[in-house]
Parts: structure tokens; C-alpha cells; sequence
């Protein structure tokens, strides 16, 4: 009776359910209490999906049946047919050379462990996959406890030890769990006995769906292409973000765009030595060609800084050499904190000003800088840039003298960080649109989470979180530690 007339009533939460992939909501007939219009919405939303994905269960098991049939009947079978109602096996794909054999990822209940090509070793689960993985277990033991009740048992789910995953992009998602389960038989003489077992699971792709979220009209389009194809000025936002290149400005716009002054905010506390290196880099990228750019190190006051005295004596040093050089050294108190740092350094710009949220442990180049101007538009686009991160360099050559070329990209020499916000080129106006930083929070880069999403719930544009990557920006690593995440 308890789980047909669900009822939530933790503390301060007025009804709202925080975890709705559960069985005991998809049991339940009645859920109390559920006052809140938001709340209702929002369950509303998930119960359509799970209908949803009811009936796109129910079209494969309608193919699988018509590909039976026709078997059956010695007929011809429909091209859908035969590619959505394929029988699930794990051989569904043959490949007919190395190179397009489907790599698998070992996975853990917190991590995701790969061998691909520009994925790191050993990366954080998202909360995409991690909920993917849990709506697979919940349905799992959905199946598994289906006839519990004739059978006088019931299987509780613990935790996944261990498991594989890939997907394969012509059939769906596979895996291979080791699921910890917890046996309890209620008939007879009553046990609980935990048990492991190995599932081999398959998520299939359903049927191809397009959808327009505004409905277009092809022959306005096209004619308005004819009109004006130079300038593409009739694009609307919504295919902007398309267009692989700068829509043309005038003369004196691009100049101006060229030209725009670059705040590269540093937050910094100890690492002196990184700190030498990057401004070594900084000397020859930006003082020496005497480029358009302003230098704001956030330097930390906390006793936890050793090296505060040798990094105000370099800045006061690079200061004399190039006097007409605009650096500053912004002190910033209490312990470290990159928000807390950007927050501050952002604080004293106008929203015209173009920051670039940079760290110690990056080196650009001068045609790095030219790319953060043009991908970064005003009221319209942020740069989040891929970086190349690397290995320690005495591991990479065997403990031989490391190359100076610091841009050398291989699988050997680092890996892609095509997952990470932390590196940003923005307008302070945009920054101030999408929220700013949450200052409490203390683990380092997850700060720019808050303003992605701020930015993708807003009207501005991101640019390049899956892009080309910039061969123009390097994160370095640390005598004797491994970049990795």
C-alpha cells in the first residue's frame, strides 16, 4: 500500500522529488504531496519521456517481429526493418580492419577509464552518463523483480563493481556490468545473501527523428540566399552559429577587432617556478611584439604563499624592462580560490573589456591571442578554447633532455581537454549575463560550470566546446607530476 501511495515529505522540500528515476515512482499511482506548478511540470516532463521511451521499446520489438516474419514467410525485408530490428548481440558490427574495431571504456562508479584517442587515461562520470547508467540498472532490476513476489524473493541493487561501455553508432550503447546485488527470499526459511552477477545490456537506437524547433521556409530561405550572399546579413542567431567564419565587417570594424585589448586575468599562489616560465613565454608572446594586452596577476596574501616575495620582485623586474607594458599585480585575500581570484580581477574592467581567463601553467602563442578576439563577440559569442594538456616531459623521453618545442601534439607527448571550461575568452557584460562566479565554490576549474550553463541558458553563443582544437594553447605539466585530470 506504501508504494502505490508514494508520499515525500522531506524536510524542506515541499513536495519536490530530487531522484525521479526510481522504481518506486514508476510503481506508485498516487504521489503526495505535488502542489507546486513547477514540480508538476517537471514530473509531467519525466513521466511523458518514460512513455515515450515505452513506445520507442515497443517499435523495436515491432521490428524485430516484422524481421522474424518475414524470415518465417520467405519475403523480402523492409531496409528499417532489417537495421532496427536486428537481435541484440554484440557482434551486430563487423569490422573489416583494425582501425574500426569499437574500443571499449571500463568504467567504476565514479570514473570512466579510457585508451581512445583524445580522451584522457582517466576522466570524472558526467551527470549524462551517470544517469544513463542508472536508469539501465533501475530497469534491470525492474526485469529481475518482475514475478518477485510469485517466486518469494527479491533482488535489492548495491553498486556496480566494475563494467565496460562503448557505443556503437549504427545500433545503440552497450555494456557489461558487475552488479553487487542483494538477495532476499521471504517464502520458507528467509536469507539475504549478497550476490554478484554480470549483465550484458544493449540500448538500441530507435528510428531517426527530425525535428525543427522553428518551422522554416525553404523558399524565403533560398531566395533571401540569392538576394544577399555576400554579406548574410538575413542569418537570425539561431544559424550564426553555423557559419564557420566571421560574418564581413567594415573596414574600420575590423581594425578595431584586430586591435581590441586582451585582460588576461592569472589567479597565483606559490609555484613560482611555473610562474617564470609562463612570464618567459608571456615576454616573448606579448611584450617583445608589443602586443595590445594587459597582464592582471591575482596574487594570494595567504600565509600558505612562500613565494610571494620572489613573484611581486619578477613583475617589478618585467615592469622595468618594458615600462610602456600594462601589468599589474591585483592582491587578493584569504586562501586560494580561482573564483574567488576572477571574480575580483573581473571586477575591474567595464563591460566593453575582453578577459581571458588564463593559468600559470599555459603557453600561447601570438596567433592564440588574434583567435580569442575574433571568436569572441560581444552580446553574441564566447571562446572556450580546447588545450592540449601534457605529460611530464621526463616520462614522455625516458628521462632524456625534454624538446623545447613545447607544441608538439601526440598520443605520446599529452592529450586533448575537450571537457573542460576552465580557459575562457569573454566579455565582462557576458560574464555579469550569465551569472558571474559562485565564489564558495573551492574545487579548481569546476568554478566555470556555473557560467557555461548560465551561457547556455542565455541568449549568447558558445564557441568551440567541441570545435577544432587550438593548436595555439598548452597546458604544461609540472616537473615530475602527470597533467591529467
Amino acid at each position: 500500500m506504501q508504494q502505490l501511495f508514494y508520499e515525500n515529505y522531506e524536510q524542506n522540500k515541499k513536495g519536490y522529488i530530487r531522484d525521479l528515476r526510481n522504481s518506486k515512482i514508476h510503481r506508485a499511482i498516487t504521489l503526495h504531496p505535488n502542489k507546486n506548478p513547477p514540480y508538476q511540470y517537471r514530473l509531467h516532463s519525466y513521466m511523458l519521456s518514460r512513455k515515450i521511451a515505452e513506445l520507442r521499446h515497443r517499435t523495436i520489438q515491432l521490428h524485430r517481429e516484422i524481421v522474424l516474419m518475414s524470415k518465417y514467410s520467405n519475403t523480402e525485408i523492409h531496409k528499417d526493418d532489417l537495421q532496427l530490428g536486428m537481435p541484440p548481440s554484440f557482434m551486430r558490427f563487423q569490422p573489416r580492419h583494425r582501425e574500426e574495431i569499437l574500443e571499449w571504456e571500463f568504467l567504476t562508479g565514479k570514473y570512466l577509464y579510457s585508451g581512445a584517442d583524445g580522451q584522457p587515461p582517466r576522466r570524472g562520470m558526467d551527470s549524462s552518463q551517470r544517469e544513463a547508467l542508472d536508469d539501465i540498472v533501475m530497469q534491470v532490476m525492474e526485469m529481475i523483480n518482475a514475478n518477485a513476489k510469485t517466486r518469494g524473493r527479491i533482488i535489492d541493487f548495491k553498486e556496480i563493481q566494475y563494467g565496460y561501455r562503448r557505443v556503437n553508432p549504427m545500433y545503440g550503447a552497450e555494456y557489461v556490468l558487475d552488479l553487487l546485488l542483494l538477495y532476499k527470499k521471504h517464502k520458507g526459511k528467509k536469507m539475504t545473501v549478497p550476490v554478484r552477477r554480470h549483465a550484458y545490456l544493449q540500448q538500441t537506437f530507435s528510428k531517426i527523428q527530425f525535428m525543427e524547433h522553428k518551422e522554416m521556409d525553404a523558399k524565403e530561405l533560398a531566395s533571401k540566399i540569392n538576394q544577399d550572399s555576400g554579406s548574410l546579413s538575413f542569418l537570425s542567431n539561431s544559424l550564426k552559429m553555423f557559419v564557420p567564419f566571421q560574418l564581413s565587417r567594415s573596414k574600420v570594424e575590423r581594425k578595431e577587432h584586430k586591435d581590441k585589448k586582451i585582460n588576461i586575468l592569472i589567479p597565483l599562489s606559490g609555484r613560482f617556478d611555473m610562474f617564470a616560465r609562463f612570464m618567459g613565454n608571456f615576454e616573448k608572446t606579448c611584450l617583445i611584439p608589443n602586443q595590445n594586452v594587459k597582464l592582471v596577476v591575482l596574487l594570494f596574501n595567504s600565509n600558505s604563499n612562500p613565494d610571494k616575495a620572489k613573484q611581486i620582485e619578477l613583475m617589478r623586474d618585467y615592469r622595468s624592462k618594458y615600462p610602456k607594458a600594462d601589468m599589474q599585480v591585483l592582491p587578493v585575500s584569504g586562501e586560494f580560490s580561482r573564483a574567488l581570484a576572477l571574480e575580483v580581477g573581473s571586477s575591474q574592467f567595464q563591460n566593453e573589456s575582453l578577459l581571458f581567463f588564463c593559468d600559470v601553467d599555459l603557453v600561447f602563442t601570438t596567433e592564440f591571442l588574434q583567435r580569442c578576439r575574433a571568436n569572441t563577440v560581444l552580446g553574441q559569442q564566447v571562446y572556450f578554447p580546447i588545450i592540449f594538456s601534457q605529460y611530464d616531459p621526463k616520462i614522455v623521453y625516458s628521462g632524456k633532455v625534454p624538446s623545447d618545442n613545447h607544441f608538439a601534439f601526440t598520443q605520446k607527448t599529452g592529450f586533448w581537454r575537450n571537457y573542460g571550461f576552465g580557459i575562457t575568452c569573454i566579455y565582462k557584460g557576458d560574464l555579469l549575463r550569465a551569472g558571474g562566479f559562485d565564489v564558495s565554490i573551492q574545487a579548481f576549474y569546476t568554478e566555470h560550470d556555473a557560467i557555461w550553463y548560465g551561457i547556455a541558458l542565455g541568449p549568447v553563443w558558445i564557441n568551440c566546446p567541441g570545435c577544432v582544437p587550438s593548436q595555439l594553447l598548452l597546458h604544461l605539466a609540472e616537473q615530475g607530476k602527470l597533467k591529467s585530470p
